[in-house]
């Protein structure tokens, strides 16, 4: 039988995880955690966040453009 999953809200999340809530929100709203939207609110499964959190690296989204000079966006200034 599957076992049902600890699922949070963000605010709660961050408690557990010890991150700011803007951060786990980024993670959710990047995909990279699982989360649904019950109405106004996501709920975040816990046990995938602290797995991701375990397994993931720095700098892992960063693809070809660390350590390079990033071009400016001229429309921007």
């Amino acid at each position: 039988m599957a076992e049902i999953p600890r699922m949070v809200t963000i605010k709660e999340a961050a408690k557990a995880t010890g991150l700011a809530e803007h951060h786990v929100r980024q993670l959710v709203l990047s995909g990279r955690v699982v989360a649904v939207n019950a109405g106004k609110k996501y709920l975040v499964n816990l046990d995938r966040l602290i797995e991701y959190l375990n397994t993931a690296h720095v700098g892992d989204d960063m693809g070809e453009q660390y350590g390079k000079i990033r071009p400016l966006d001229r429309r921007a200034v």
